[in-house]
């Protein structure tokens, strides 16, 4: 079965401008500048042991997973995300609203949970049912082969689009560290509910198209796609 960490590996994710408060803030939480390419000192509160699974992908709200793909399949994928956006109505944007820090997985994992508006739901779905093609495996497999996403919705959304999450169960989010095995996790929530504060309403006119290249262990950005750019025939 194919090693989800290895390969070359595509997404589609919501990530904020760099110049955007909010990313710096995520980015200097997750020890990673992914769109600059560069690691970035943690803070006081947290260790590196904290941020191995979260860090490397920088900071980023999945709209699609991270699929592995052929890197032939490139050209296709990109066009495939821009037509896919070019079909939301000229006045649509993409808005997060109702934020609010969330730990799952027992603790190890925390996240800034959102409720995204209608568009971005579209977009979502849209967009995981179109590049379903491209993926030539899913981090899943291993986990449904062991038992884990039984349940016969569950079955049918890896058999058609390789992920048991997202449509109308999907939980939009920004994970901020992962995996936490510190020893305060209040302390580590009050300092995550303050920094995110001015953050629980976001707005958005792109998406942000996220590789991984085959032997590479971060992942970059590869291109924003906006939402009303011109169309070619």
């Amino acid at each position: 079965m194919p090693d989800p960490r290895s390969g070359t590996r595509f997404a589609v994710y919501l990530c904020p401008p760099a110049g955007n408060p909010y990313y710096r803030l995520g980015s200097d939480l997750l020890g990673f500048d992914v769109r600059a390419g560069q690691v970035r000192p943690l803070p006081e509160f947290l260790r590196p042991q904290d941020q191995t699974e979260a860090g490397p992908y920088g900071l980023h709200l999945t709209v699609v997973e991270g699929f592995l793909t052929d890197p032939a399949w490139w050209p296709q994928i990109e066009a495939e995300v821009r037509a896919g956006v070019a079909c939301l109505s000229p006045g649509a944007v993409l808005t997060l609203t109702g934020g609010r820090v969330e730990a799952w997985d027992d603790g190890e994992t925390w996240v800034h949970r959102f409720d995204a508006n209608a568009a971005l739901l579209v977009l979502h779905t849209l967009l995981l049912a179109r590049l379903a093609r491209f993926v030539t495996a899913s981090p899943f497999d291993a986990q449904v082969a062991q038992g884990k996403y039984a349940q016969p919705f569950e079955r049918a959304r890896m058999r058609l689009l390789h992920t048991p999450r997202g449509l109308d169960s999907w939980r939009p989010h920004f994970t901020l560290v992962q995996p936490y095995r510190g020893s305060d996790p209040a302390g580590l929530r009050t300092r995550l509910e303050a920094l995110t504060a001015p953050h629980h309403a976001q707005t958005y006119r792109a998406v942000a198209l996220f590789e991984k290249r085959e032997g590479e262990t971060r992942w970059r950005v590869r291109a924003d796609v906006p939402l009303h750019s011109p169309q070619t025939a």
